[in-house]
């Protein structure tokens, strides 16, 4: 007689081995964290204690040669291009984000949501580029040429406001979409009832309640906008001094960090020390940035701080322009005044659903314009060779940098996806854990901060260590910092998601384990992570697209090379580091190495995405989702 094979019982060793790893792989990640502002504190202790003296915030004059460094250009700069971008992508996003929750139909949501998936997946050094050959060069400069300005390159904080915009768009859009499809159906149907027009149900109903999740997508948005390094780098002219023109050149604190900070040696001390705070200061901003947005969002959650919207709000008051008449009479519909009203409302509500459409369709129009120019310079200057080829050789080729890329890519998964598997581990399956909210909050903040502070924190503790004396030599750039970094980039990716996949398996089928005798590590290893497989891998290749094309943190750690590297010790390059190496060259033949490299970026990173896509099926993105 044949029976079901019962699961043998597990030692109690097994168990708490288990239980200790997944609550090792949390501390670890408290202690990343913990380093990170631990090391950058320490690193720049000589300036913080010396502000005044320094005058790194109060003063423009940016000399290190004469002991002088004055960093108010380049918060200037960083105010400014981020002023910019929000500026422009605020009203876009959140009309585009109500265009799509209110107007469009389930397709077109659809579309536009794999469609910003894609301009929020393609790397910083892809929008530089483009910004810097077609929006700048081909776009700006004329501008400036008509308007009697001396800008022949059109490079300056206009153009790096401008690429910024489109870069913190996709995140606007999804995130207000999101708050948006929150607000109850009921609060629609009831101002439609009451003879609301579209539009004024939108604008008297629908932002109002969704006003505090705007205001945080805002915030992070802003955040992302003062963090970003490569695109800015390469588009904003990199100029020391003021300027407060229209083509006024500039620099930017990430900017700064990532050109200067690897060229300080021993005797730069203050000058490294100073570069430090700055990036101590990116790191600030963006972990406020971040916990405004929380605090907004648990804010929104509480339901005694919400506002009561009552139906009545959404018919017009004396001040205010009057609505289609609400249900009208036969007398009262005849009137003249009535008649003008409704005219107007609906005049008005057709006038504002086609700024709507073109909002939403303004937000896509980049990623067209982006993968086309790509395709149009690169795809022509990808042969074999390029493959094949170093740069040094006839024809030339990147066949170092797509070693590099992968060796550095494949350091930092070995690092980042057991780890961050078994602090979601922790996360999802021992929740009454004291050590889980701490783990959540501080993935979710290390996911939020400039690459450019993590490629410090990598540099103070791998490539020149912060414990050596001035004069000692350091380890020098190798594949172990670059992966380091790349890793601490994509341990909150995998945490995130992997903690989402399986937390989303049934109840039911851990219970149906434990009532069959399994203990909780056999429940784990044997029902939930197989069932939670697919959506792990989905994040898993999500995290390997987003650090594929990163670029700053590797400017600062893996160095470039024009050779393999023979061991993981030594300099190791990387196809994004030199396809903004190469970008800024003279040499028409690597610009077009870099063309080809820029192009086959692109392909990676999209396939990975659209690859995401495809085996996670219909995705629970907010601009996806329909009525």
């Amino acid at each position: 007689m044949n029976t079901a094979r019962m699961p043998r019982a597990s030692t109690p060793v097994g168990d708490r081995l288990f239980r200790w790893l997944s609550q090792s792989a949390g501390v670890l990640v408290l202690s990343v964290a913990a380093a990170l502002i631990g090391v950058l504190t320490y690193q720049a202790w000589p300036a913080l204690s010396h502000v005044r003296e320094l005058r790194i915030l109060t003063s423009a004059d940016w000399h290190p040669k004469e002991n002088t460094y004055g960093a108010l250009l380049f918060v200037y700069g960083t105010v400014a291009t981020s002023l910019i971008a929000m500026l422009i992508a605020v009203p876009l996003g959140v009309g585009a984000a109500a265009c799509l929750s209110e107007i469009a139909p389930p397709r077109v949501r659809r579309t536009t949501a794999f469609l910003l998936e894609l301009l929020a997946a393609i790397p910083s050094v892809i929008y530089g580029f483009w910004a810097l050959e077609f929006l700048a060069r081909r776009g700006l400069a004329p501008v400036f040429a008509w308007l009697g300005y001396s800008n022949p390159s059109g490079e300056g904080i206009l153009a790096a406001g401008l690429v910024l915009a489109i870069m913190i768009l996709p995140y606007i859009t999804a995130l207000s979409f999101d708050v948006m499809q929150a607000v109850p159906r009921s609060l629609r149907e009831g101002s439609l009832a009451l003879g609301a027009t579209r539009w004024q149900t939108i604008w008297k109903v629908v932002l109002p309640a969704a006003r505090p999740g705007i205001i945080a997508a805002c915030v992070l948005a802003l955040g992302r906008a003062a963090g970003e390094t490569m695109a800015v780098t390469m588009v904003i002219g990199n100029a020391q001094y003021l300027d407060f023109s229209l083509d006024a050149t500039g620099d930017t604190i990430p900017s700064l960090i990532a050109k200067q900070l690897h060229e300080t040696g021993p005797a730069d001390v203050t000058k490294r020390a100073v570069l430090i705070a700055l990036g101590l200061l990116l790191l600030l901003i963006a972990l406020i940035m971040n916990i405004t947005a929380r605090g907004i969002v648990r804010w929104m959650a509480q339901p005694h701080s919400h506002r009561t919207i009552t139906i009545a709000e959404t018919t017009s008051h004396p001040r205010d322009d009057p609505p289609a008449s609400p249900l009208p009479t036969a007398r009262h519909a005849q009137t003249p005044q009535a008649k003008r009203a409704a005219q107007q409302a609906a005049f008005t509500n057709r006038l504002m659903t086609a700024i709507l459409w073109m909002c939403q369709i303004f937000t896509v129009i980049p990623l067209f314009l982006i993968l086309g120019y790509i395709t149009f310079k690169g795809a022509g200057e990808v042969t074999w060779t390029f493959f094949t080829h170093l740069p040094n050789e006839q024809p030339p080729g990147l066949y170092h940098a797509l070693v590099g890329s992968v060796t550095l890519v494949g350091l930092a998964a070995v690092f980042a996806i057991p780890v961050g598997l078994m602090a979601a581990v922790l996360l999802s399956e021992y929740r009454n854990h004291p050590l889980v909210p701490p783990v959540r909050f501080v993935a979710e903040m290390v996911g939020n901060v400039p690459s450019i502070v993590i490629g410090v924190f990598a540099y103070a503790i791998l490539v020149y260590p912060f414990w050596l004396k001035p004069g000692d030599r350091g380890f020098g750039y190798s594949a172990w910092a670059g992966a380091f970094a790349l890793g601490v980039m994509m341990l909150p990716v995998v945490i995130r998601s992997a903690e989402e996949a399986m937390r989303l398996v049934p109840q039911s089928l851990r219970e149906a384990s434990y009532a069959l005798g399994a203990t909780q590590r056999q429940t784990v290893l044997k029902v939930v992570l197989p069932a939670a497989f697919p959506a792990i891998i989905t994040g898993i290749l999500l995290a390997v697209g987003r650090i594929a094309g990163e670029t700053a943190p590797l400017i600062l750690t893996a160095g470039g090379s024009q050779f393999v590297a023979r061991s993981l010790s030594d300099r190791t390059p990387s196809l994004p580091y030199y396809v903004y190496d190469f970008a800024t060259q003279p040499n028409d033949e690597l610009k077009n190495l870099a063309w080809a490299g820029a192009f086959v970026l692109v392909v990676v990173v999209l396939c990975l995405n659209v690859g995401v896509r495809l085996l996670s099926g219909p995705r629970v993105v907010a601009a996806a989702r329909s009525d």
